[in-house]
């Protein structure tokens, strides 16, 4: 649904950008391509929010599998709790609800817990959830301390995850600065609009004008192209 909002208010941006900038319909057979690789790309980013979202609430699901293994139950039985508590905590949507839940209905139809994290780990495209179901796998089939994993485990994304929320209230500031930089443009544009039509009025004639009214709007996307990138930390 997330997805649907988004790709409607790139449409929506798509038909102001050509309203504004260039006052022609004409445009649209620039913008529209401009807008699809830009609906492309950001698939990307649609992947890597489910993936931070997964492994922000993976520590969580954690806690609760190690809460129900030490109240005595078996490992194929915690993850039936876990996924449990998780549909009580968290939103039904939620990637990790998704997840647990197939795991539990995987189990249901004989396959057992190193499978299913396996399986979990291969799908989710995050490297310590990836690692984690390997090191799950080795412990559980050699009759290791799976608990003990399973701790060490939560301690390390408990960490992980307060460096990453440090760097994220460093960057808000200039994440909002960045959002202003965006909108700027468009606000100047629809303030001559309505108070002085004639000041810009040149740039909306001729092929002089709308040229340079292109490469502006090149140059602001490429802008915020290295603003978002610049926003990118990794950990």
């Amino acid at each position: 649904m997330k997805e649907v909002r988004y790709v409607l208010g790139q449409i929506g941006m798509c038909l102001l950008t050509a309203f504004l900038f260039f006052r022609t319909w004409k445009s649209l057979f620039i913008l529209v391509p401009i807008t699809g690789i830009r609906l492309y790309r950001e698939r990307e980013v649609f992947r890597n929010r489910r993936s931070r979202r997964l492994e922000e609430h993976f520590r969580d699901a954690l806690q609760c599998l190690l809460a129900a293994m030490e109240a005595g139950y078996s490992v194929e039985n915690s993850i039936i709790h876990a996924a449990e508590d998780l549909r009580r905590m968290l939103d039904s949507g939620e990637p990790i609800t998704e997840e647990f839940l197939r795991m539990t209905r995987r189990m249901q139809s004989g396959c057992t817990a190193e499978e299913v994290f396996e399986d979990f780990g291969e799908r989710s495209g995050v490297p310590d959830i990836r690692t984690f179901s390997g090191i799950f796998s080795i412990a559980k089939r050699s009759g290791g301390d799976v608990v003990r994993v399973i701790r060490a485990m939560t301690d390390t994304l408990y960490e992980k995850q307060e460096v990453y929320r440090e760097i994220q209230t460093v960057l808000l500031a200039k994440q909002f600065e960045v959002g202003i930089m965006k909108a700027m443009p468009y606000l100047m544009l629809s303030y001559f609009l309505l108070f002085s039509p004639g000041f810009l009025a040149p740039l909306y004639a001729g092929i002089t004008g709308h040229a340079i009214m292109l490469v502006l709007y090149l140059l602001y996307r490429g802008c915020c192209i290295a603003a978002e990138r610049m926003a990118l930390i990794e950990i």
